[in-house]
């Protein structure tokens, strides 16, 4: 089962009832201040479903429930509960709620919407319809009823439920996202993507929007408006507009998680310097090479890169790898740069002119071996999980049982050796319309691309071939150009295009685009 999912409709419902200026504060400022407030917050991640587990839920919970106690909270954290679990914590978290207390609750997992209610689902959900999702389900309306009954001072539900449906693949609901939620007076909402809409669910150990948010929330005297808004603008830039988050606000108050002082004089550099402290706390203490890696690759140039390169070698583990000649040396070491590693995941955007529109792919590695990488998929079109062999040869794989998307041409031929200046790649074949087509391979050299998983130096591989045919347009011609570009920091695949001409009639325009990788 692939680590990456989409998040779908990623609810984040931020909830001030009565907003007052806010006076607990994170501890080291709350010394010689009178406090009336208590803070607390109920933290849940739920990863582990029987159908379509998850990977980086329970990772964004301990993220969120780090961050919140730093900022003065008292959290329960859970992780991956059942539906009586979940309910349990809901009402003891409910329980505690009074006038004079500032609760946050945080949830990641799946969620699903039914005739504009939202559910939370639990890690033990069998839906097979969607009447099922009110008792498969937990409600947030009973969370919101609480909260309201109790009449705490601040309320802030964070539902970072925005994770594809595992359901809809086995005749269950087919809905997508959170219904979207008008804010009622003093209520800020915001999704982590548009309500309705997919986001991803990350590459790293953390999602995108909980990285972003669990540093932008320690910014101290930034309102919780600003929290959200520069969390959206990094959103939207690390995506490069394939995931935008949302808000709809009715606040009447302000509220910092933080207390502090913040001015208009506030420069960038500030900004970004206190991002990139608050992104260097919360991983300082973490033994994951990928963690530093995602810290290299944000800040490539920051005061702890030196650092965060030391930890990246020291926390990532040796390859074994078999005894060599002084002759061969040179070419086992740059071959093993390129290949591929178990667990490596990759997770691409797929567009489509005439067929499928827009969906997601994810491979994961979970073998290699000299047949080839074994390779695990997973697609947003469906719930099926689909394994394979790709071969290390130059040459089409066809994924078995998938016809949505043309053949992909040997996303590992760089690990393979298969791009080295001078060396020949054997001429391929395709049919198109039953009509055979040679294409003849070409490495057009280096070149810099830019993918919404960042900026990549990538050797550019262009496959051409054209063939006559009866039953061809007017000009009785079959034209195909696939090009790939292939990058060692990746491993694989940056970016794919495929055009198919049958006469001069476009027929297939299809593209590959990687949207962000992991790599062990």
């Amino acid at each position: 089962m692939s680590p990456l999912r989409r998040r779908i409709g990623g609810l984040v419902l931020v909830l001030l009832f009565a907003v007052s200026t806010p006076i607990a504060s994170a501890a080291e400022r709350m010394r010689g201040v009178a406090v009336t407030e208590e803070r607390i917050a109920l933290v849940i991640g739920n990863a582990a479903y029987r159908v379509d587990p998850l990977d980086n839920p329970v990772n964004d919970a301990r993220l969120m429930a780090q961050s919140l106690r730093q900022s003065g909270f008292a959290v329960a954290l859970h992780e991956n509960l059942d539906r009586r679990a979940l309910v349990d914590a809901l009402r003891d978290f409910g329980n505690r709620l009074g006038e004079n207390t500032i609760a946050v609750l945080y949830y990641a997992g799946h969620g699903l919407q039914l005739r504009d209610r939202n559910y939370l689902i639990p890690v033990d959900a069998e839906i097979r319809s969607e009447d099922e999702i009110p008792i498969a389900g937990v409600d947030l309306g009973f969370m919101l009823g609480r909260m309201s009954t109790a009449r705490s001072r601040i309320n802030i539900v964070i539902l970072d439920a925005c994770r594809n449906n595992p359901f809809s693949g086995k005749g269950g609901p087919r809905a997508q996202g959170l219904a979207q939620m008008d804010a009622p007076v003093g209520t800020l909402l915001a999704y982590a993507t548009a309500p309705g809409k997919l986001a991803a669910d990350g590459a790293g150990a953390n999602s995108l929007y909980a990285s972003h948010l669990a540093r932008q929330l320690l910014t101290p005297g930034l309102p919780v408006e600003h929290v959200f808004k520069r969390v959206r603008e990094a959103v939207v830039r690390d995506t490069r507009q394939l995931q935008v988050p949302w808000e709809s606000s009715s606040l009447q108050g302000e509220f910092a998680f933080v207390p502090g002082v913040t001015t208009a004089r506030e420069s960038a550099a500030d900004v970004e310097a206190a991002g990139e402290l608050a992104f260097w706390n919360s991983i300082q203490a973490s033994t994951r090479a990928d963690e530093y890696r995602a810290y290299l690759r944000q800040y490539p140039n920051g005061r702890f890169a030196a650092l965060a390169q030391t930890r990246v070698a020291a926390f990532t583990p040796a390859p074994a790898t078999p005894p060599t000649t002084a002759a061969t040396a040179t070419t086992a070491s740059a071959r093993a740069d390129t290949m591929p590693h178990v667990g490596d995941t990759w997770r691409y955007r797929v567009q489509d002119q005439f067929r499928i529109g827009d969906l997601f792919l994810t491979a994961k590695v979970d073998g290699v071996s000299a047949e080839g990488v074994a390779e695990t998929w997973t697609t947003t079109s469906d719930a099926k999980l689909r394994t394979t062999l790709v071969s290390l040869e130059p040459g089409f794989h066809t994924l078995p049982g998938w016809t949505l998307t043309p053949p992909e041409f040997s996303p590992y031929l760089l690990a393979a050796g298969g791009l080295r200046p001078g060396q020949p790649i054997p001429d391929q074949a395709l049919r198109v319309e039953q009509v055979p087509v040679a294409l003849h391979a070409r490495i057009e050299g280096e070149e810099d691309i830019v993918v919404a998983a960042g900026r990549f130096r990538a050797v550019k591989l262009v496959l051409r071939g054209q063939a006559q045919s009866r039953g061809a347009a007017r000009s009785g011609s079959v034209s195909i150009e696939h090009v790939v570009w292939y990058s060692p920091q990746v491993r694989r695949t940056v970016k794919y295009t495929v055009a198919t001409h049958v006469g001069t009639a476009l027929r297939e325009s299809t593209s590959f685009e990687l949207v962000e990788f992991r790599l062990n």
